[in-house]
């Protein structure tokens, strides 16, 4: 038990390690490049994830690891969180003059506040109400439940969320046709982000077939974004590896 705690906190601490700076350039480069690096609807459904977690609205421990630090974890979500607002922060300030329809035009900070609030209270209902088959019939509070209770760590609606995004990054890439507000390390860095959570997810015993899916689709798809920006750094005559 001792041993898996140990692996817990390492993979943990390698989730943070990627995505917290993928946050932190993504920002930075918004900025340099007068845009936005993260795109809108996936912004819109990361963020309100992050406040569940982050301000402790959900335990963001797992409910079969016994002896999870939930204070840390909380505090990692919470990071997350804070950083994120700089993205949100982008897309404000920039956001409105990418698009050319009138309506969005018009109502654009209107559909934003609406769409973080519907993205928070339908995530916040998931993850506290829907549980999932215990297929591998893991212990919770002494007994074998048929269900897990909730949404376990928002470890589901999490690997629906980064799937997603995955698809969303392509589609700004090929959108912009350019590299504005991205980079090959940002891609990089959520590739490996996701990475340590599914290797995190692994050590619980908490995968599925569901989630064995969404995870082999989601790095499909972060792998073929990598490969995407890394080619299109060099069409534009960028090393690859100097754009942060």
């Amino acid at each position: 038990m001792e041993n898996r705690d140990f692996w817990l906190y390492v993979t943990y601490g390698f989730l943070a390690v990627f995505w917290i700076p993928a946050y932190i350039l993504i920002i930075r480069r918004g900025m340099l490049d007068h845009s936005y690096g993260m795109p809108i609807v996936a912004m819109l459904g990361n963020w309100p994830w992050e406040w569940i977690f982050g301000l402790n609205l959900a335990s963001p421990c797992p409910v079969v690891w016994d002896t999870c630090p939930e204070r840390p974890l909380q505090i990692a979500n919470f990071l997350s969180m804070f950083f994120d607002a700089g993205i949100v922060y982008t897309i404000i300030r920039f956001g409105r003059e990418k698009f050319s329809n009138p309506f969005i035009k018009k109502y654009f900070y209107q559909i934003l506040i609406f769409g973080l609030i519907s993205s928070f209270l339908i995530q916040y209902t998931f993850i506290t109400e829907v549980g999932f088959p215990n297929v591998n019939k893991l212990i919770v509070n002494g007994q074998v439940p048929l269900f897990l209770p909730g949404d376990s760590g928002g470890s589901y609606s999490a690997y629906i969320l980064t799937f997603a995004m995955g698809i969303l990054f392509i589609n700004m890439l090929t959108e912009r046709n350019s590299l504005e507000g991205q980079s090959f390390i940002i891609a990089m860095a959520m590739l490996l982000g996701n990475l340590a959570a599914f290797i995190f997810i692994a050590i619980l015993n908490e995968l599925t077939p569901f989630l064995n899916v969404l995870f082999t689709l989601t790095m499909i798809v972060n792998m073929i974004y990598a490969v995407m920006v890394y080619r299109k750094s060099l069409e534009l005559g960028i090393n690859p590896f100097t754009r942060w």
